[in-house]
């Protein structure tokens, strides 16, 4: 059985991290918050680290952002860090990755995507202009979403119409997902299928040969 450096294996890991998870879910305590703020502050800290390689923004996140965060838990428990920080931080991560290279005028992360670990026949200039109109689209919505999640985070009367909002638009990403394929496939002749790009998604060599 493998482990992590810690010693711990990993599902058992992972057990634990989704229990912390529930529990802050579950019931409304301002410890509980503090400890969610942490715990995603420090994840997203890591992709600032090792995908964006911004260590010192990632030490001003954990210096500053911590304590801050820590004792808004307890001076403001108006504010519901759970589930919406970790909603920022994924959309936000989101955003860099499908935007960065495309703000920069870089081959965009789904070419390299289709290249590198697809292989499939070589991209027309017509196909790497729909990838790029995609990239922008995933941008958009990356940062719409970590928005509405922030608005959701400190204005609680809004907080039922933004959930909905957000809901709705993770439904509309996971059918996107598909149909974008289906458009790929039919209007430019590719071979690539969403059942592949999300096995290739959950692998982690995959990740390893892509530029942000």
């Amino acid at each position: 059985m493998s482990h992590n450096p810690a010693g711990w294996p990993p599902h058992l890991k992972g057990a634990v991290t989704a229990a912390l998870l529930v529990s802050c879910w579950l019931f409304a305590s301002p410890l509980l918050n503090a400890v969610f703020i942490l715990f995603t502050l420090h994840v997203f800290s890591l992709f600032l680290r090792d995908t964006c390689g911004l260590q010192r923004a990632r030490l001003i996140l954990l210096g500053i952002g911590g304590p801050i965060g820590v004792l808004l838990a307890f001076w403001k428990p108006g504010l519901q860090f759970t589930p919406y920080l970790a909603v920022i931080a994924i959309n936000l991560s989101m955003a860099y990755v499908f935007g960065h290279n495309l703000l920069r005028g870089r081959p965009s992360v789904l070419l390299q995507f289709v290249t590198s670990a697809h292989l499939g026949p070589s991209p027309s200039a017509e196909f790497i202009a729909y990838l790029r109109q995609q990239c922008g689209v995933w941008l958009g919505i990356g940062l719409f979403s970590a928005g509405l999640a922030l608005l959701a985070l400190v204005a609680p009367p809004l907080r039922s119409l933004a959930s909905i909002v957000l809901v709705t638009l993770l439904v509309a990403q996971a059918l996107w997902f598909v149909i974008s394929h289906e458009i790929a496939r039919i209007r430019f002749s590719r071979t690539e299928t969403w059942q592949r790009s999300l096995s290739l998604i959950l692998r982690r060599d995959t990740w390893e040969k892509l530029d942000f």
